[in-house]
C-alpha cells in the first residue's frame, strides 16, 4: 500500500526545491492549484499519467516518488504522524510495521482498533494480551472470548 501522505510530502519536498509555487504546479501539469494541495496533503493522488510527469519534472524515479524504498519511521507518541492512518494500520496488519499493540491501542479509532483485535483473534498479529486486555473496552474483551 502506498502512503499518500508521504508521498504528497515528497510532492511538497520536490515542488519547493524547484521553487515552484502550487500555481506554478497546476499550471505545469494542467491542473487546478486546489488539486495540488489535495495531493501534498494526502487527501488527493495524482493520477498515472501525472504521476509520471511530476518524475520528469522531478528528475526522479518512480519509486522514489511514490516513497516505495523508504523505510516507516513511527513516532510510538503518535503513530499516525505524517502517515496516512490506513496505510499504517495495513503495516501492522502486514507485519512490516512492528508496534507494542498494547501501548498504542488508545491511539485507534474504534474502526481500526477492531481490525487490529481482528487480526489478534486471527493469530496473525502476536500480542501480549495481559496487557491489552486492561485497555480494552467490554464488547472488545468479549470479542476476543468469543470462538471464531
Amino acid at each position: 500500500m502506498i502512503d499518500f501522505v508521504k508521498v504528497g510530502m515528497k510532492i511538497t519536498k520536490y515542488r519547493k526545491e524547484q521553487n515552484l509555487t502550487q500555481d506554478d504546479l497546476a499550471e505545469a501539469l494542467f491542473v487546478s492549484r486546489q488539486l495540488v494541495s489535495k495531493w501534498e496533503n494526502g487527501t488527493g493522488v495524482p493520477s498515472i499519467d501525472v504521476l509520471l510527469d511530476l518524475c520528469k519534472m522531478f528528475h526522479v524515479t518512480f519509486d522514489e516518488l511514490l516513497c516505495l524504498n523508504d523505510e516507516i519511521d513511527i513516532n510510538p507518541d503518535d503513530i499516525f504522524h505524517g502517515h496516512e492512518r490506513l496505510f499504517v494500520i495495513n503495516e501492522i496488519i502486514n507485519g512490516n510495521l512492528v508496534v507494542d499493540i498494547p501501548s498504542v491501542f488508545y491511539q485507534l479509532s474504534p474502526v481500526e482498533r477492531m481490525m487490529i483485535l481482528r487480526e489478534i483473534k486471527d493469530r496473525k498479529i502476536k500480542c501480549d494480551l495481559t496487557e491489552l486486555i486492561p485497555k480494552l473496552t467490554i464488547g472488545e474483551q468479549n470479542y476476543l472470548r468469543k470462538d471464531k
